[in-house]
């Protein structure tokens, strides 16, 4: 599948995973990376162990049903969704232009150390976005 003319800069796969591979290994409570589009078609991963594809595609769905919970609940916009496992953390961010991040965890992080890096992950990664579209 290949990316419109119309598709931002953004988007482009191959700005996509220089941004993430930039962020890679920043800190330790990452597990992984991965950004899919708004369709849920994976544009970049740095993770192992796991099906990209039907995370992506899960993680799309996941931010469009976040988005639509905080309308419903006059919260605003929708910023995260974080999952809780028995296992580790998942967490889910819209990323500009319309694509989602989805960050996971190494399995002995803490909620908020993990909610701490993953945030960190996601300006860093919008900002490495930014100035390679810039």
């Amino acid at each position: 599948m290949t990316r419109s003319a119309s598709a931002p800069a953004a988007a482009d796969p191959a700005i996509v995973a220089t941004a993430l591979r930039a962020v890679k290994g920043e800190d330790d409570s990452v597990g992984g990376m991965l950004v899919a589009g708004g369709d849920g078609l994976v544009l970049a991963a740095e993770t192992t162990g796991v099906q990209t594809d039907m995370l992506g595609v899960m993680a799309a769905v996941v931010a469009g049903i976040a988005s639509q919970i905080a309308a419903q609940a006059l919260a605003g916009d929708a910023m995260s969704c974080m999952v809780e496992g028995s296992a580790g953390h998942v967490a889910v961010f819209p990323l500009k232009p319309a694509m989602v991040l989805v960050v996971v965890s190494q399995s002995e992080v803490s909620t908020g150390r993990f909610n701490l890096a993953a945030r960190g992950v996601l300006c860093r990664l919008q900002e490495a976005i930014d100035e390679a579209v810039a």
